[in-house]
């Protein structure tokens, strides 16, 4: 209570300060004439007694100062006065004040639009109740198969074990994301291809969501057949819809089927809670086989769960490691499986994370040199401005108040360069939620809120006292009469701040040349990744996807019909060279099949060989042109009667057939008997083939990762595999983008129903792998080239410097006979010599990054001799011409002129 009076009372004196000013005079007055009348009582004149009382009271000016520094009010004042005298400063000197504030806006801007994501991806809590307790389950294990959806997806009978034998959970459930033609029943009547959600009755009570309008899925409604409804999102009632209130009851076509809407859910489930696949409609899950016992190795399914109240991340885990281990005890197919629980808010970073640790590294050291550069700014600011300061020392000013006054100065600077990095972030973050958004979906959320205006805020504060402290303690180190006796000349600043100076210099260039190197080889790398061979011809490629639902294509051969027309059509359009339906397109693939290879026997399912599995026609190999190592392509007579052949890569060959021919083998794929997995099941295929080919290697795996085994077959012979999930690839003599209205021509008059979806270029797709990459390597780059440009407005101001404070002595050599390329040499050769201990320094910082960058580097070393000698290099070459800049200078010096005027 004391203090806040305190405060109230101080508050009050500073917001009436014009009346308490008033009253304090009119009682200080009262105060005066009453001891003067009491003296006048005494038999004293009125003069003298008016006198004396203003004798003993000490002057009224200073008692009101005494009190206004009591109230709090003084301070203020000073503050103020040293505030107005510090704008009217830097308005005197827009040179200094535009370049400090530009340097200090780079370095806080850099960091607040990193904070913003950092805040975003790492820091804000997730928009769902108690989200803490939301959690992923995943599966652990050596070998993964069937991971077409969720890779590291558990089985629903797993699921429904954890759920019934742990006591962590609140509940557990698994859901799904599919691509599904849907159909809006609007006037354009056309369909797309959507990602929808396959959910549970529980799935939005696990999350915490509750319908704007209508109701949630029921536990009935999770069974075939009556599963025939949907939710959709408020973007999508307000986009499709209009909003529209009589919105439940509508009907929706989906996969040709008709489904009613019953609920409208709110836009809170963020794009990186499903990356790629984005969900905005939703249907209950109805898989009534996907529980089934024979199902316990049909992996891949999405899973979240909510934690009971109390439990730790800790405690679930040891809970569902007992579980699989007990599992893994009893079901064969569950030997050496385990499990790991994750919370849901650490997932939204997702491969971003390293690359984001990265960045605030590198931000960081953007700041330094920023502060830095406005340390070595001050330093000679204050060395200018010596004879200033040494008058208003010799008018009484303490050296506390001339201290005060640089730091106010600074405050003032990083405060506006706050300001100017503020909008500077916004331009950053405009461009970030523009870049890759459905490859980085978590961008989409970054954005300036209050802890971000905070940290800003928080920086330019830090930044004023850490880095202006010391340049005005050194600016006021003065000798008065060396200063004062200076006149109207250049002030010169002692050994120990030239040395000070140097220093920050070398620290800057460390700095940026650290910077350097590490974009330097991420574009290298990210040049490299999109360069190499994918194991294909790449140019004037086109894939597109199509979705046959099971309601109209319920069999393989009706399938195989439709594919093998659409191919054919598309082949007999001008400007196409060659087309094929397949499974199979670089430089992804994730379908894994287990195989049964005679002569390797295996009892575990860690040791059960698998590969990367597709199907296609038999145009596969010439559209895609992938070269025919031996044996032979597909050919004609490969048809559904004839016996299944099996094309496979060089990888396959040597992991499993390393000393022997495979040509006219056979090799069974699917699970083998041991796991009682039932034909078909989950993905899996159950055939017998014979290899006739075997192909060069392509990328299957990811850019960033070298070829798995590959193994393809023609569709028409595999029925248990040929669903209606299939992509179209195109191969043609100029660009492919214009031929795409008319191949969706072509596809709309086989069926109107099936969109021609998620059409992208070869070039386009590679991007897209890159995209990450690629976001750090442009941001990490563009921060290189601030932090260089800061060390060149560095070095080029002490050497500035220096040419002015030693004109005198350089025209005094010229006078003695000394040529002005030797006096040149002399001012390049200091800023040479900073530079070159900065590139020492930098270089040793760079080499201990190297653990850091390896893991985002691909065919490049982090300890890259070229790159590191090529960046010191061009960094030297830099440093020369910032100091060749005022060097110049020297050559212009006029000796007689000089000396006349020293």
């Amino acid at each position: 209570m004391r203090l806040w009076s305190r405060l109230r009372s101080w508050l009050g004196a500073n917001l009436r300060r014009a009346r308490m000013d008033s009253e304090m005079d009119a009682e200080l007055r009262f105060h005066l004439e009453a001891y003067a009348e009491d003296l006048i009582g005494n038999g004293v004149s009125r003069q003298q007694a008016l006198r004396r009382a203003r004798l003993e009271f000490g002057g009224v000016d200073k008692t009101k100062e005494e009190c206004r520094e009591a109230r709090g009010v003084r301070f203020i004042e000073t503050l103020m006065r040293d505030l107005h005298y510090s704008m009217r400063a830097l308005r005197k000197s827009p040179g200094f004040t535009t370049v400090a504030v530009l340097t200090l806006a780079l370095g806080i801007g850099a960091n607040t639009t990193i904070f913003s994501a950092v805040d975003a991806l790492m820091l804000r809590p997730l928009p769902f109740p108690a989200s803490n307790e939301l959690v992923r389950i995943y599966s652990i294990q050596q070998g993964m198969f069937n991971t077409f959806g969720n890779p590291d997806g558990p089985s629903a009978p797993d699921v429904r074990d954890f759920a019934e034998r742990s006591h962590s959970f609140q509940s557990i459930v698994v859901y799904d994301t599919w691509r599904k033609n849907v159909n809006f029943g609007d006037a354009a009547g056309e369909p797309e291809q959507m990602s929808v959600g396959l959910v549970p009755a529980g799935y939005f009570e696990v999350l915490g969501i509750r319908p704007i309008v209508g109701r949630l899925f029921t536990e009935e409604e999770n069974q075939e057949g009556k599963n025939y409804i949907a939710a959709i999102s408020a973007l999508l009632w307000r986009s499709r819809y209009a909003g529209d209130p009589l919105i439940l009851g509508r009907k929706i076509r989906i996969n040709g089927e008709p489904y009613t809407i019953v609920a409208v859910m709110p836009d809170v489930i963020p794009a990186w809670v499903e990356p790629g696949r984005h969900s905005q409609i939703w249907t209950p899950f109805a898989f009534s086989d996907a529980w089934s016992e024979s199902s316990r190795g049909g992996r891949g399914w999405a899973t979240l769960a909510r934690l009971r109240p109390g439990v730790s991340l800790e405690q679930a885990q040891a809970d569902l490691s007992v579980i699989a281990a007990a599992l893994a005890a009893e079901h064969p197919v569950d030997e050496g499986v385990g499990a790991a629980v994750k919370r849901l808010a650490d997932t939204r970073v997702g491969a971003l994370r390293p690359m984001l640790f990265l960045l605030i590294g590198a931000v960081s050291l953007i700041l330094l040199i920023a502060c830095v550069n406005l340390a070595n700014l001050l330093l000679a600011r204050n060395s200018a401005r010596q004879r200033e300061l040494a008058v208003r020392a010799a008018l009484g000013a303490g050296r506390g108040g001339l201290v005060r006054q640089l730091l106010v100065e600074t405050l003032v600077l990083s405060l506006v360069g706050g300001a100017v990095g503020l909008v500077l972030a916004r331009i950053g973050l405009a461009s970030l939620a523009r870049m890759h958004t459905e490859e980085l979906p978590q961008l989409t959320s970054v954005g300036i809120d209050w802890r971000v205006l905070a940290f800003t805020f928080l920086v330019s504060l830090a930044t004023s006292l850490l880095f202006g402290l010391a340049p005005a303690f050194m600016g006021t180190r003065l000798n008065l009469v060396d200063a004062l006796k200076q006149g109207g000349r250049s002030a010169t600043s002692g050994p120990s701040s030239q040395r000070v100076r140097n220093i920050l210099v070398v620290t800057e260039m460390a700095m940026s040349l650290i910077l350097l190197v590490g974009a330097t080889l991420l574009v290298r790398s990210i040049i490299r990744l999109e360069r190499q061979s994918l194991g294909i011809r790449q140019d004037h490629l086109l894939r597109g996807r199509i979705y046959l639902p099971p309601v109209r294509y319920a069999d393989a051969g009706t399938i195989t019909r439709f594919c093998d027309d659409f191919a054919a059509r598309v082949r007999a359009l001008p400007g196409v060279i060659n087309a094929t339906v397949t499974t199979v397109y670089p430089p992804n693939n994730g379908w894994i099949q287990m195989l049964d290879i005679p002569g390797h026997p295996v009892t575990r399912i860690q040791d059960i060989p698998s590969a990367q599995f597709g199907v296609a026609d038999a145009h596969f190999l010439a559209a895609l042109e992938i070269p025919l190592i031996r044996g032979r392509d597909f050919a004609a007579s490969d048809s559904v009667t004839s016996p299944p052949v099996a094309l496979i890569s060089q990888e396959f060959n040597r992991r499993y057939f390393p000393t022997e021919d495979p040509i006219g083998r056979k090799i069974h794929i699917g699970p083998p008997q041991f796991l009682r997995i039932p034909r078909g099941e989950n993905t899996s295929d159950d055939t017998d083939v014979t290899i006739v080919g075997v192909v060069g290697d392509f990328k299957n795996a990811g850019l960033a990762h070298s070829p798995d085994p590959q193994i393809t077959v023609l569709y028409a012979q595999h029925p248990l595999v040929n669903y209606g999930f299939k992509d179209i690839v195109i191969r043609t003599a100029a660009d492919p983008n214009p031929l795409v209205p008319e191949i969706r021509r072509q596809l709309h008059e086989l069926d109107s129903d099936v969109p021609f979806a998620d059409v992208h270029t070869m070039d386009e797709l590679v991007q897209a792998e890159t995209g990450s990459q690629r976001f750090t390597t442009l941001l990490l780059s563009s921060f290189a080239a601030a932090g260089l440009a800061l060390a060149v407005v560095g070095i080029y101001g002490v050497i500035s410097f220096l040419v002015t404070q030693r004109k005198q002595e350089l025209s005094v050599r010229i006078a003695l006979g000394a040529s002005r390329a030797n006096v040149l040499w002399l001012v390049l050769k200091q800023g040479l010599e900073m530079a070159a201990i900065g590139a020492a320094i930098g270089l040793a910082g760079a080499w201990s990054a190297q653990r850091l960058m390896g893991r985002l580097l691909f065919g490049v070393s982090p300890v890259d001799p070229l790159t590191f000698a090529g960046a010191a290099a061009f960094l030297l070459a830099v440093a020369v011409i910032a100091s060749a800049i005022p060097g110049v200078r020297v050559l212009q010096i006029d000796p007689a002129q000089m000396l006349r005027q020293d």
